[in-house]
């Protein structure tokens, strides 16, 4: 508790709040999945000045470490961001929700009174169970500030917007069209017409990633002989998968960010409007040269989408505030010449072994219902019938599944709730909903590969590496007393720091008090 207070003490520090009313009048929210600002340090030379280099200025605020406590996907972080509030509280802790007794994996903000605009998907922010920031907003205003979202990813467009969203849009995986949810009302005119006249689909058959520079000037460990080129032609397998993970897409959303300050007048009344954007800075390679492009390329986009957002402010209000959130590892192999240690888990085994032994020693019955992303869900009904103790059955699974080659550590679901489990037990805590959490979950050695999983590419999956917990945070606007914050913030403070920043109330479900 001393250590929470003095990270509170800190971040109130940081802004010099002046008086009512002067926090801006256009408020740029933007995430960014596997942000790392020692890139931007490296390509610093050969960035432009009106992207990054205004959010590392001067008169802007940095914090270097945002914590996020546990490893975390790219909607969770958005959703504790958003709330103030860890996964425990806010009930979203992934994007997936698995449902063991029809053995299903569905999107977390699934939802099916809604309908789809230009999708069939069913979604909205039902799941989210406090208020977001972007709904203090909504209240503070009275329903008069804007509030608008805008991402490659359905789900974290949707934990960007929150219930009181005037629209989140994404793009739809199989028609490449914009979309939203019957939620959030109508399309807008500007983003309906942009799949009439000039629909992505067709667009993506000509577009082309490949070095934005000449590889000469990239600040590279070896330098490569040869550069890239990246197309996304009709014929191509994960074709908007591949394009969603490459730059190209920030461009897109770019543009749709603009026309959407444009069409909306986004800053231009009293009443303070907040547009949200999610960019991708984790591209499906290996490459550090695609790497260090991307940040070029989104370089230039945030200067774009600055440049506008700073023309339609009123009086230049305009405040950005710029935070990295955990993005999916690559899943690409070392080169096995390299002899770096690995090996394989395979799901299929794992439940096969686990079944034999149960039967074995407890008698005929499915014990298990079903594995998602490393979680074991028991049949709690058979176990309870049989007159067995919950807690002591989910510790023999537990220490039966530890026994197993490639584990390297396993918690039951009463050990992480009794705070005995993990390196950062409070933080697993709250990082865990017990509504979705399985009975017990299992930690894979880095460097191994899980295969045999019957949902492949949802959760964990692929080459298992440690994943990035801590990601910086750039603010600028009016009223920031510029500032470098290098000890580690806990990611629930930004949420309730934004909220007095803007002069509103913080979310409900804000953990950590607020800011002095």
């Amino acid at each position: 508790m001393k250590r929470l207070f003095s990270i509170l003490i800190l971040l109130s520090a940081i802004v010099g709040v002046k008086a009512e009313g002067t926090s801006g009048r256009l408020i740029l929210n933007i995430v960014v999945e596997g942000l790392q600002d020692n890139y931007i340090r490296q390509l610093k030379p050969i960035l432009g000045t009106g992207g990054f280099a205004r959010l590392t200025g001067l008169d802007a605020t940095y914090i270097s470490a945002l914590d996020y406590g546990t490893q975390l996907d790219a909607v969770a972080a958005t959703s504790m961001i958003m709330t103030g509030a860890s996964p425990m509280v806010n009930g979203v802790p992934g994007a997936w929700a698995y449902h063991p007794d029809l053995n299903q994996v569905t999107p977390i903000f699934k939802d099916a009174s809604c309908m789809g605009n230009f999708t069939d998907e069913t979604l909205s922010p039902k799941a989210l169970k406090v208020s977001t920031l972007t709904d203090e907003l909504a209240v503070a205003t009275d329903g008069k500030g804007k509030i608008y979202s805008v991402a490659a990813d359905p789900q974290i467009s949707i934990a960007l917007g929150g219930h009181a969203a005037t629209g989140a849009y994404w793009i739809f995986d199989r028609t490449a069209d914009w979309a939203s949810s019957s939620y959030f009302g109508d399309m807008p005119k500007a983003i309906a017409d942009r799949n009439y006249r000039s629909p992505l689909s067709k667009r993506l058959d000509n577009m082309k990633w490949e070095p934005l520079l000449d590889i000469s000037v990239y600040p590279l460990l070896m330098r490569p002989t040869t550069g890239f080129a990246h197309t996304y032609p009709k014929k191509m397998r994960h074709r908007m998968a591949a394009f969603k993970s490459s730059p190209l897409v920030n461009t897109e959303i770019t543009d749709v960010a603009i026309d959407l300050i444009e069409s909306a007048y986004l800053g231009a009344d009293d009443a303070p409007d907040i547009l949200n954007i999610a960019y991708n800075l984790a591209p499906d390679s290996a490459s550090p040269l695609e790497f260090y492009d991307s940040y070029l390329r989104l370089d230039r986009d945030l200067a774009r989408l600055f440049a506008a957002a700073e023309k339609a402010a009123t009086r230049g209000a305009l405040t950005i505030i710029l935070t990295g959130i955990p993005a999916q590892e690559s899943a690409a192999a070392d080169d096995p010449k390299h002899r770096i240690p690995a090996g394989e888990y395979s799901i299929k085994k794992a439940v096969s072994l686990l079944n034999m032994y149960l039967i074995a020693v407890h008698g005929n019955g499915d014990w298990l219902q079903g594995v998602f992303d490393r979680q074991f869900f028991l049949n709690r009904k058979l176990i309870t019938d049989r007159n067995l103790s919950l807690p002591v059955f989910r510790q023999e699974v537990a220490d039966f599944l530890a026994r197993m080659a490639g584990v390297c550590n396993v918690y039951t679901v009463d050990d992480i709730i009794a705070s005995r489990a993990g390196e950062n037990p409070q933080a697993l805590k709250r990082n865990t909903s017990v509504e979705h959490c399985g009975d017990v979950i299992i930690d894979i050695l880095p460097g191994w590969t899980i295969i045999d999983d019957p949902f492949s590419g949802i959760g964990h999956h692929g080459i298992i590496r440690c994943s990035q917990l801590h990601f910086p945070v750039y603010i600028s606007g009016p009223g920031i007393n510029p500032q470098n914050v290098t000890t580690a913030v806990d990611a629930r403070a930004l949420a309730p720091f934004l909220a007095r920043l803007l002069h509103i109330r913080r979310p409900a479900g804000a953990s950590i008090s607020t800011l002095n």
